[in-house]
């Protein structure tokens, strides 16, 4: 067994420094909340509170999208190897999507359920595009007892845009056969103005609470959405995701061997 955690932590000294990563960091103020079952969020305390958060993407691995028109390219991961992690931090709770849940032990396959965009603005035949960015992740928390099965869920987007920087560029290769644009490229993007459009940005956290009793039937205890307004997106390169996410996924890793062996 110490042979074998030994092996997947050298697994992951050796991907780390192979690999690099773009992080997206997001600042904004919460603008909405929507509980269809028990609530998670609180209307009253939260309405205006400070969030932020972070996406983080792998670039070593090319996610395969389409160039919708000249200046929209959009890609989803379905299935196999993941390439987003993902947290929010909504005052002292954190919420971490770190890719759990997604691996099917009966497909034997990974299904991220991920989804990232790329607007090439400002402007395109005289209108206003504007440049911009979307990211979408999903994690997914199941827990068995004798009286049935719990799921929770995380969903979290950003989308934002600026019609009067040009700060995102395709490269040839996407314009002419539908290759992933540069997610590489550093910015800094900034809501200066909050009363008019020409830079506006939005996201979302979804939580989603179901109960299957052993006996049969289904009870949905959570149904909550937070809305929130970006203030501020900053995209830099990073070496490695954060500790946080390695450990999430080692561990991951270890559960899913047990239980393949077992």
């Amino acid at each position: 067994m110490h042979f074998k955690i030994l092996a997947v932590l050298l697994l992951f000294i050796s991907y780390n420094a192979h690999s690099a990563f773009m992080q997206f960091n997001f600042t904004g103020f919460v603008s909405s909340v929507e509980n269809n079952a028990n609530s998670e969020f609180d209307e009253a305390s939260l309405l205006g509170q400070t969030i932020s958060g972070s996406f983080t993407l792998d670039l070593s691995t090319e996610v395969y999208g389409r160039l919708e028109t000249s200046w929209y390219w959009w890609g989803q991961v379905e299935s196999g190897l993941p390439v987003l992690t993902s947290q929010l931090i909504l005052g002292s709770k954190t919420y971490s999507l770190a890719n759990q849940g997604i691996y099917n032990a009966f497909e034997d396959d990974y299904f991220p359920e991920e989804h990232i965009e790329m607007y090439n603005g400002p402007d395109y035949d005289g209108g206003p595009i504007g440049d911009g960015e979307y990211f979408s992740d999903f994690a997914r928390f199941t827990e068995a007892t004798s009286s049935g099965e719990s799921i929770l869920s995380y969903a979290l987007s950003i989308y934002f845009f600026d019609i009067i920087n040009d700060f995102l560029v395709f490269s040839e290769e996407t314009e002419l056969f539908d290759k992933q644009p540069d997610f590489s490229q550093p910015f800094f993007w900034e809501d200066t103005n909050f009363t008019d459009n020409n830079q506006q940005g939005t996201g979302s956290l979804r939580v989603r609470e179901s109960f299957y009793p052993t006996a049969g039937g289904f009870e949905r205890n959570i149904d909550s959405t937070l809305g929130f307004t970006l203030a501020s997106v900053s995209a830099i390169r990073v070496d490695s995701p954060s500790t946080w996410v390695i450990m999430i996924i080692f561990l991951s890793l270890l559960i899913r061997k047990r239980v393949t062996v077992s």
